[in-house]
């Protein structure tokens, strides 16, 4: 579905980023570049939402580290997960707990129950990363017209 085609608002309560899938450089260059943005804002991670960074390997970690990214991530309120099998694999931090939890994640599969009881929304890292400064799903085009 198309994010522009959403009406009406998508409130989240979990945001997650990275895993294998959406865990590699360019993916930590996009939430990067939203999580810049919304620093240089003043902006964080919005108070119903938690939002998961998990990289997908050590050496993404050091890349992300070598960038200085970690002190925006840790600016906006992100919470910085080392690799592992995550809520993408019903396992770690980021799963839903309940039915009504929404989450929007990078991830490459929604299956039913696969990340909690809770309804899962994929989309690419920058939308994640600005889904989570808003709280509720938006394109990082649409967030940024929200400040303008």
């Amino acid at each position: 579905m198309p994010i522009l085609s959403i009406k009406t608002p998508i409130a989240i309560h979990i945001a997650y980023g990275g895993s294998c899938t959406a865990g590699k450089r360019e993916d930590f260059d996009a939430y990067h570049l939203v999580l810049a943005w919304a620093a240089e804002k003043g902006l964080k991670v919005s108070n119903s939402t938690t939002f998961f960074l998990q990289f997908g390997s050590m050496a993404v970690r050091k890349y992300c580290e070598e960038k200085g990214y970690l002190n925006t991530f840790h600016a906006v309120g992100a919470k910085i997960l080392n690799p592992a099998c995550g809520a993408c694999a019903g396992c770690g931090p980021g799963l839903s707990v309940a039915s009504e939890q929404v989450t929007i994640s990078a991830i490459n599969r929604n299956f039913p129950g696969r990340s909690g009881p809770g309804k899962v929304w994929l989309a690419s890292p920058m939308t994640v990363a600005a889904s989570a400064i808003s709280g509720n799903i938006v394109s990082f085009e649409q967030l940024r017209g929200l400040y303008q």
